[in-house]
């Protein structure tokens, strides 16, 4: 089950988006509030102004009053109730009567000059603001009050005008407050809408490249839209099943090359170069009495000791690449002791055969060794051989012998008379009563022919040979003509027989049918060759299933950049986030396709290297400057050891970059807490090792058998929670492999893990398929493999 992962609140695109939208619309709220505002004041300044006018218009009436009343102004208190009635008719008769307008007069004491029309009216006029201001009056009515003095008479005019606010206009402020807000509450529900229906395939499409990286082949993204979102889940389809397709395909290849291997009848054993075990098929595990997996990865001679005497013909075969073939070998694959606790015991007999394949790599092989017992067969030549040499009173007990025996026998005197069991005339395909007298009869019956189909003369022949010639011959082979018309391919042994006083006293021949044989051999050699065609397939296959997923993935990633680079349409904050999140995830699927190519660059023998001379500590400073931001965010402390004695060192740089990478990588990966250490320094004169080691979680010792095979990882658990591809460690080991070192692991559960790898101080130079060449590269020649373009 793979774990969602969890994006904070924050970083979700939808809230980003409504974040925006909130922050677009701040300053359209801004500005109408400012506006509501300033409609506002300009009443207010409105009705101010109104004032003003009002209350000039009323100080002029009020002076031309007094001027016809003069005696009013020397004695106000004893002014007639018809002169004020006169006087505030006049007032309001000029002044608007009909808006709403309150008009006072104050004589010179600042006593209000009552209204008829209002009497007892009681205003003090040191209350009264003297600029325009509200001001609450007495009929409890707030309106925008002046006041005006004549200074000639020193009497007061005070009007109150109506606020525009309590008019047409101050309501449909009000209603145009209300709408502005219901219109923006209605763009705020469009806005979440619209964010969801934007961000809703986006958030799938994202899921589902996390669920595809994390290997769930079978992802697929619904295609909601037309838009380019739409086309870019097709494309993501399109991509996911090409390579659900092309695994399943490798993975059918695999199971074929397994299938036809453990069927086959004979021990087959594939040795790489350096003599390591490849592949073995169960026949060979079970002569050897262990498990195919046991073999698996260890020498040749550890694991059949007993090879150990071919040595010298094994190395023959990989300097001349000329196939080695052996009959009836007397071998014992595995030492053991008798009861006695000797070590003395009857061996058994092999037909071995030693074939060099055309194109030697690490991953494909180099040497097929295949095997076959024959012990019965051999003790059976053995015991006729001493049958026929024994004296001839033993004649029907070594007949007796001989006839019931699987292989043909013949056996010739001196006179020329001669005897053969039935398994020797079955497999000519005739009855014994059928041959003619005589040797030189019997071995012109023997219709014998080379394995290329050209007939043999009678002084060619094994028996003549033997007869005639006195020569002893071992398990060749020969073609011989049934009557029916039937061709056999027979292996056939010869000796001549030496009487007590060594003279010639006749031959022996022994031979076996070896047609089935022969066709196993053939349908081996065809069987290997399909699988050596089967092999090239699957490395082209993933050479070229990476190249083809490399294609779209850097496009993706060309089109993110491109996107966030475009300065005339720039992307909004939430889009950007999304194109990034887009773009990383690309990058880690193009990682995982770098290392599938390297590692079929690796299997395939085609990773040449580039040999350049410079300092270790040089290499381990790139590697911690790369870690160092993740080092500093887990709070490990990483620990370098660089011997001064070490020098400079002759090898592959940038494949040490990438062994030291995928070592450091581990070890920060699975330490939560705790230290991380690189150590290098010298073994002896020619050699050097490299050490990295942690305080993380560790392995299991069970683990530790396969950790260095391909796709494979500890525990699911840990590919669930850490993520990979299982193809580190793998690479780590050919490359290793590839520059003549050894790597070695110790670790414990809960104690962390320490990696040891040892190399010569001086790389030898090797071809594009792994072999060594005499001339060394020089250094100015040497290609940085990491400043070359994808």
């Amino acid at each position: 089950m793979r774990l969602k992962k969890t994006i904070p609140l924050f970083h979700s695109v939808r809230i980003r988006l409504l974040v925006m939208l909130a922050v677009l619309s701040l300053p359209l709220l801004i500005i109408s509030l400012t506006q509501l505002n300033n409609y506002r004041r300009s009443l207010q300044e409105q009705d101010a102004t109104i004032a003003r006018i009002e209350a000039t218009a009323a100080r002029g009436i009020l002076a031309s009053w007094l001027e016809n009343h003069t005696d009013a102004v020397a004695r106000p208190s004893a002014l007639s109730p018809a002169e004020s009635d006169d006087l505030y008719r006049r007032l309001q008769q000029r002044l608007s009567p009909d808006t709403g307008t309150v008009i006072y007069v104050f004589d010179t004491s600042g006593k209000i000059v009552q209204n008829p029309a209002s009497p007892g009216t009681s205003i003090n006029l040191l209350d009264l603001p003297q600029a325009p201001g509200r001001w609450k009056w007495t009929d409890g009515v707030e309106r925008m009050t002046m006041t005006r003095r004549i200074e000639l008479y020193g009497w007061t005019v005070a009007v109150g005008v109506p606020l525009a606010e309590n008019s047409v206009a101050g309501v449909s402020v009000i209603w145009l407050t209300a709408t502005w807000a219901a219109t923006l509450l209605a763009s705020i529900l469009l806005g979440v809408w619209a964010v969801g229906r934007f961000t809703k395939p986006l958030r799938k499409l994202v899921s589902s490249t996390s669920t595809l990286g994390d290997g769930n082949l079978h992802e697929r993204v619904a295609v909601e839209t037309k838009d380019e979102v739409g086309a870019l889940a097709e494309g993501f389809n399109l991509m996911a099943g090409h390579l659900e397709t092309k695994f399943n395909e490798l993975q059918t290849q695999s199971a074929f090359i397994e299938e036809v291997m453990d069927g086959l009848p004979l021990g087959v054993l594939v040795l790489d170069k350096s003599l390591i075990v490849r592949k073995a098929n169960p026949m060979f595990a079970r002569a050897l009495g262990r498990d195919v997996e046991a073999l698996t990865g260890r020498g040749l001679y550890e694991a059949a000791a007993g090879l150990a005497v071919l040595s010298d013909v094994v190395e023959d075969v990989r300097r001349t690449r000329k196939p080695f073939v052996t009959y009836g070998l007397p071998l014992n694959l595995v030492p053991r002791k008798s009861e006695e606790g000797s070590e003395r015991f009857e061996p058994n007999f092999w037909d071995i055969t030693i074939w060099p394949t055309t194109e030697r790599s690490a991953s494909r092989g180099d040497l097929i060794l295949i095997l076959s017992e024959v012990s019965k067969r051999v003790r059976a030549e053995r015991l006729a051989t001493a049958a026929f040499a024994a004296e001839r009173e033993r004649a029907a007990e070594l007949e007796s012998v001989i006839n019931q025996m699987n292989e043909g026998v013949i056996i010739i005197d001196r006179h020329g008379r001669y005897k053969i069991n039935p398994a020797a005339a079955e497999i000519m395909g005739r009855h014994r009563s059928e041959f003619r007298d005589g040797a030189e009869a019997l071995i012109e019956d023997f219709v014998l022919r080379n394995l290329e189909g050209r007939g043999l003369p009678l002084h060619d022949s094994p028996l003549y040979r033997a007869l005639r010639l006195r020569e002893s011959i071992s398990g060749e082979r020969v073609r011989v003509v049934r009557p029916d018309g039937e061709m056999r391919v027979i292996a056939i042994s010869a000796t001549p027989l030496t009487g007590e006083q060594g003279d010639a006293d006749g031959a022996v021949a022994v031979f076996r049918d070896t047609t089935e044989e022969v066709r196993q051999h053939d349908e081996l050699v065809g069987a290997y060759d399909r699988l050596r065609e089967h092999d090239r397939l699957k490395s082209a296959f993933v050479s070229n299933v990476t190249h083809e997923l490399r294609t779209p993935l850097n496009v993706i990633i060309g089109l993110c950049q491109l996107l966030q680079r475009d300065h005339q349409l720039p992307l909004a904050p939430l889009q950007t986030e999304a194109v990034v999140r887009m773009e990383r995830n690309a990058r880690s699927l193009l990682e995982l396709v770098n290392d599938l190519l390297d590692y079929s660059r690796l299997e395939a023998g085609r990773s040449a290297l580039h040999l350049e001379r410079f300092e270790v500590a040089s290499v381990v400073k790139e590697i911690v400057d790369d870690y160092i931001a993740e080092i500093k965010s887990k709070k490990i402390i990483l620990k370098t050891e660089i011997s001064p004695e070490l020098g400079p060192v002759l090898m592959d740089r940038y494949k040490l970059s990438q062994v030291l990478s995928n070592l450091v990588g581990n070890a920060i990966k699975f330490t939560a807490a705790g230290m991380v250490t690189i150590a290098s320094r010298p073994v002896d004169e020619e050699r050097w090792c490299l050490e990295v080691s942690d305080t993380g979680i560790g392995i299991s010792r069970d683990a530790l058998a396969y950790i260095f095979d391909e796709f494979r990882q500890v525990d699911d658990r840990l590919a669930r929670s850490y993520g990979g591809t299982g193809l580190g460690l793998a690479i780590t080991r050919k490359i290793v492999e590839l520059m003549e070192g050894e790597i070695s692991v110790e670790s414990m559960p809960a104690e962390g893990s320490h990696f040891r790898i040892t190399w010569p101080r001086t790389v030898r130079q090797r071809t594009g398929t792994g072999s060594l060449v005499e001339k060394e590269v020089p250094a100015a020649s040497i290609v940085d493999l990491r400043s070359r373009a994808l």
